[in-house]
């Protein structure tokens, strides 16, 4: 039983680690465990129209599921060796229940309380219990870490919606005839150039897809169809130096719309205006 355990535990550790690894460490990875828990709680915030909350509640829970998994393991290590691997002060062993007793003792070295009353006393546990804070340290720093590089693609993202935005009040996102081809042009590759950032964007931080926003105008799904806009009009433009530029900017929309198709199994179409429009759809917006 004593066995099981431990191999119980360990598998369950190995599983956490290996996950924050290629979420957190590994660029354009997301590991399988925090996909299903992406999916599910997405799935769960939009059945209950929640979808703004849908991004930070993807977040929470996998950390959540990262530090049950982590508690669980270490206390599943610790489980064959209660009571008689530690010593108790002001306590009685004999009052706990000893599963119970071993995740309290895995909450407290994983959070590095170290709050005295129960102490390890094998050579062996007393040797595990560092590595185990060692563990809870690293997962901490790798979830603020998280957020440091979250937060940044956002701000990009956001940056993108409101040049779409701002270009298609203006009127500019139809290239009308008073608009010189040069200034087109550049128009043409800000655009380009801000929505390739968000294809590896997306790649590399696959949870700001989860990300909604409240104010329409600050929502790239729904500025995707200025972007799909300017194209049209780039393409159907009589200088071949815009053309050249709208042909760019197609290519780009394409790559978006097969990151978003490979990386989201709920966003489907047969070309890409129809993902990116599913897309939108799923934010609660709807290309025009």
């Amino acid at each position: 039983m004593a066995v099981v355990s431990t191999i119980a535990g360990v598998i369950l550790i190995a599983i956490a680690l290996n996950d924050v690894f290629h979420t957190l460490l590994r660029p354009a990875s997301t590991g399988r465990l925090t996909t299903l828990v992406f999916r599910a709680t997405w799935s769960l915030s939009r059945r209950r129209r929640r979808v703004t909350a849908g991004g930070p509640l993807t977040i929470l829970a996998t950390i959540a599921v990262w530090i049950v998994l982590v508690t669980l393991g270490w206390a599943l290590v610790y489980l064959p060796h209660i009571p008689a691997g530690f010593s108790y002060s002001g306590v009685e062993p004999a009052d706990y229940n000893p599963f119970l007793e071993s995740v309290t003792y895995s909450l407290v070295a994983l959070t590095t309380l170290g709050l005295g009353d129960v102490v390890p006393a094998q050579p062996l546990i007393r040797l595990l219990s560092p590595l185990e804070a060692l563990t809870g340290f690293a997962l901490l720093s790798a979830s603020v870490s998280w957020f440091m590089q979250l937060y940044p693609a956002l701000a990009r993202r956001r940056a993108l919606a409101v040049e779409l935005t701002s270009l298609h009040t203006s009127g500019l996102t139809t290239l009308p005839p008073t608009v010189s081809p040069r200034f087109a042009a550049s128009v043409i590759a800000s655009v380009t150039r801000a929505l390739a950032e968000l294809t590896a964007d997306l790649v590399q931080n696959t949870e700001i897809f989860y990300f909604t926003e409240h104010d329409e105008r600050l929502s790239a799904a729904r500025a995707s169809g200025y972007a799909i806009e300017l194209r049209d009009a780039a393409l159907a433009a009589g200088d071949p130096d815009v053309r050249a530029a709208g042909t760019v900017l197609s290519h780009v929309l394409d790559e978006l719309a097969r990151v978003l198709a490979d990386q989201y199994p709920h966003i489907t179409g047969e070309s890409t205006d129809d993902v990116l429009r599913a897309a939108a759809g799923s934010h609660g917006h709807a290309l025009s």
